[in-house]
């Protein structure tokens, strides 16, 4: 009987592990340099937790979930998205009540959405995001942007733009949404089920809905502009002022809602324009929520966050960036012959220097220098050292430099030390 992996996952192996660790690597490096630590949350939590407060008619949880039933009779949801989880565990562990606020987490893990696998999208996919849990000001939100932003410029990635929308707080867009009912209800005819469902529910998935979205009338429906109150305006103004003076192009975009309910005020995304990700462009999202700590249990705080997909990061990564990943090998030794105390002191030499921290291989099922040689390609060492009964009787080894290719002979008790040196 044969095996293969379920649909809409995916083996990381060999070079594309190096790709997923440098990735990651860069992510933790900027996440650190604007001081944010890491949470680690279940993968799976309530099903009730979701549902609540991601919104019961969006499409991740009318169609997408991953639930289930525990043996205790609880229903448990493999995690979509990990904005839930963390406020859920910021409100269980009372966080917001011990730390000095605002609280910076960041966080990297897989999430499970039973979406039509596609290049970049994938059942089960990799996420990082951060939380930053109860913001005072504009300042906290354009910080989200630019850590976004400075994610893409140290990855080197540059094939891409932002868009940015203003949605209000909740009254303001309650009355955006009673708008949006009376429009939408003259177009039933042109709309989808999916969208026709909605009207009534919650006619703001409509305007991002991937087919309807694109529909003229869709794209000239209501904006949510004349609602603004004078405070919201402002607010506007301000974060147009910081982008600009931090030199970050972007474009309003008054269509984008994002697709979770807990938004509020300022929604962002960060599009690829590269033909490598047509229909998954969208490489990170995120925004202002207000009413999520509170109604999960704890205090009242406005928080800001986004989340990016690993799996789409490092598509975009690959295809700005030639360079080609290779695992770094310090050293190789070649035990030659059959001695068997040749062997034994390869196999000590081998792990004293990975004791020192050197990257160090070897084989001791092979004996012929040829062989090692061939063997020892396929790693790309830096030296090489060779040992055999000749010089294990004069107590040297002979070492190579595989960049310099010049070779020496090293005193076999200054082995290691000297090899730390170079």
């Amino acid at each position: 009987m044969s095996f293969s992996k379920p649909r809409g996952t995916q083996d990381i192996y060999f070079e594309d592990s190096l790709y997923f660790n440098k990735v990651v690597d860069v992510l933790k490096q900027v996440s650190k340099i604007f001081n944010y630590s890491e949470i680690l949350t279940p993968i799976f939590e309530s099903k009730d937790l979701f549902v609540r407060n991601i919104g019961a008619t969006t499409d991740i949880v009318t169609k997408e979930f991953y639930d289930f039933k525990d043996k205790g009779d609880r229903d448990l949801v493999l995690r979509p998205e990990n904005t839930v989880g963390v406020i859920r565990a910021v409100v269980e562990n009372k966080l917001a009540l011990s730390n000095p606020l605002p609280l910076n987490f960041f966080y990297i893990g897989p999430m499970f959405r039973y979406e039509r696998p596609q290049n970049g999208r994938y059942r089960q996919f990799y996420q990082f995001g951060i939380e930053k849990i109860g913001i005072k000001n504009v300042y906290d939100q354009i910080e989200a942007i630019l850590l976004s932003n400075t994610i893409l410029k140290t990855l080197n990635i540059k094939q891409y733009k932002l868009k940015i929308n203003f949605i209000g707080d909740i009254e303001t867009r309650e009355k955006w949404i009673n708008e949006l009912k009376k429009y939408f209800s003259k177009f039933k005819d042109n709309l989808t089920q999916d969208s026709i469902n909605r009207i009534d529910k919650n006619p703001l998935r409509i305007l991002d809905d991937k087919i309807d979205g694109e529909k003229q009338f869709v794209k000239d429906a209501p904006k949510i502009d004349k609602y603004l109150t004078n405070k919201e305006k402002e607010e506007v103004n301000e974060i147009i002022r910081l982008l600009k003076s931090l030199d970050i192009e972007f474009e309003f975009d008054r269509t984008m809602v994002r697709g979770l309910d807990y938004y509020c005020g300022l929604v962002f995304e960060f599009i690829s324009t590269s033909n490598i990700l047509i229909g998954q462009s969208t490489l990170i999202g995120g925004g202002k929520y207000s009413k999520l700590v509170e109604e999960i249990g704890g205090p009242n705080l406005d928080c800001v966050g986004f989340g990016l997909g690993i799996d789409r990061i490092i598509i975009a990564y690959k295809n700005e960036n030639q360079e080609k990943l290779t695992t770094k090998i310090d050293l190789y030794i070649a035990s030659i012959g059959d001695d068997q105390k040749v062997k034994d002191v390869c196999f000590i030499l081998n792990n004293l220097a990975r004791l020192n921290g050197l990257v160090s291989s070897c084989n001791n099922d092979l004996s012929k220098l040829d062989k090692h040689f061939k063997y020892a390609e396929k790693l790309s060492p830096r030296f090489i050292a060779i040992l055999g009964k000749k010089e294990l009787e004069k107590n040297i080894v002979i070492l190579k430099d595989q960049t310099s290719k010049k070779e020496e002979t090293i005193n076999l008790l200054e082995f290691v030390e000297k090899i730390k040196n170079k």
